[in-house]
């Protein structure tokens, strides 16, 4: 794809958006470098959303606002799906949980996030946005066991920090099922953990059966494509895997579809 192509894509992209229409002006000129990027962008229906500067804040809203990565999760959900709780792991500011909130019908939000910076701005977030009152926001990480890690910096910015190896202090790491256990309406999981992932499907068994909907954003780095197919095939119940991840891709966005259980 030509430059010409590309700018022409990226402006069709910015268009179709849910900010506001003066925003996608200066979207437009931020992106040109002809204008500073901001501290907040406003949405559509008059919500804003805060971002830090000089950090990769604008990368994650440009994906998830602009680009719009968790769309085709979304077209793939039933339509009759109705009231559900999202469990946000990875919430990072609290991005991903405002899009999905805003395209499905979220009345309960647990959105698990260690970074100590981003949990800041993700309470700020959801205060800012009126999420707030359906929201639980817990500063951990999610695993296998109750355990305490370290907060690890992959290098690649505030929307890159891992889990550590497991110790006797740091931050709390708790068991998804533990999480998912104060869910009020049928679960919206979405994982965004850096590899973390790993963990929690080599223990699926431990939570499959709380949790029908997944999108998944899986680093195959750390889980590769065949044992993730390997981990649904051993936890009890039919999988239908909506995506693909391409051959050498470091990172595939999916959507898990939980069926019938495996007599």
């Amino acid at each position: 794809m030509g430059r010409l192509q590309i700018v022409l894509r990226k402006l069709r992209r910015i268009a179709a958006s849910d900010l506001a229409h003066i925003d996608k002006l200066r979207y437009v000129l931020e992106a040109a470098g002809l204008d500073s990027r901001p501290s907040a962008y406003r949405l559509r229906d008059g919500l804003s959303v805060g971002l830090r500067q000089g950090t990769t804040d604008s990368k994650v809203f440009d994906e998830i606002f602009v680009e719009q990565v968790y769309a085709p999760c979304v077209a793939v959900l039933p339509a009759h799906l109705g009231p559900v709780t999202l469990i946000d792991l990875g919430a990072n500011i609290g991005l991903s949980a405002l899009f999905l909130t805003r395209a499905l019908d979220v009345v309960q939000i647990i959105a698990v996030e260690p970074d100590p910076d981003n949990f800041g701005l993700l309470s700020e977030n959801l205060r800012r946005t009126g999420l707030a009152d359906r929201c639980t926001a817990i500063r951990a990480f999610a695993g296998a066991e109750h355990a305490f890690a370290e907060l690890h910096d992959s290098g690649n910015g505030a929307w890159g920090m891992r889990m550590g190896p497991l110790s006797d202090n740091g931050t709390p790491v708790l068991p998804l099922a533990a999480i998912a256990g104060s869910a009020s309406a049928p679960i919206v999981l979405k994982c965004d953990i850096e590899g973390g992932e790993r963990q929690l499907f080599l223990h699926i068994r431990d939570w499959t059966h709380l949790i029908p909907y997944i999108f998944l954003e899986l680093h195959t780095e750390f889980l590769p494509v065949e044992e993730l197919l390997a981990c649904l095939e051993s936890s009890g119940f039919q999988w239908i895997v909506h995506g693909t991840a391409p051959a050498g891709a470091a990172i595939a966005l999916l959507l898990l579809e939980r069926g019938v259980q495996i007599a």
